[in-house]
């Protein structure tokens, strides 16, 4: 394979796993309408705060989860980290919807403060656990030994 495949391989790759993000973020975003529409305040019309903090939401999730999955370049074919990734990520969200319940008002400065710990987390956590269990998963001929 030449170095320009190669190349425009990585960059096809990025952009599936971009698509990918984004497809989730846009599931994500329909799932959190729906149920602050109908399970957390039924009968009300959906305010200006309340698309601040869905925007919030899609925005900061959106940099936080782009920023892991770039400095996980070396497990991007490790189908675990994707499952790892999507269980975080499914935290993530309902995290979000519990405090978008019970913490009123919400300022748009707590999606910064909350992703400035939350990025470096999610990443020593990662790195935590394919220290501690990744060691199986590195190779076909590990993950035969299982």
């Amino acid at each position: 394979m030449s170095n320009q495949d190669k190349r425009g391989s990585f960059f096809y790759t990025l952009l599936g796993y971009l698509m990918i993000l984004v497809f989730l973020l846009a599931i994500a975003l329909l799932i959190g309408t729906i149920l602050y529409r109908f399970v957390a305040v039924p009968g009300r019309d959906i305010s200006v705060e309340a698309v601040g903090k869905w925007g919030g939401l899609i925005l900061f999730t959106f940099i936080t989860f782009l920023f892991v999955i770039q400095e996980c370049r070396t497990r991007w074919r490790n189908r675990m980290f994707w499952v790892v990734l999507g269980a975080i990520f499914a935290a993530h969200i309902t995290s979000f919807l519990v405090s978008f319940r019970y913490l009123e008002p919400w300022r748009d400065w707590y999606f910064l403060v909350i992703s400035t710990i939350e990025a470096p987390s999610i990443l020593a956590f990662m790195e935590w656990l394919f220290e501690r269990f990744g060691k199986r998963h590195h190779s076909k001929d590990g993950a035969a030994h299982l």
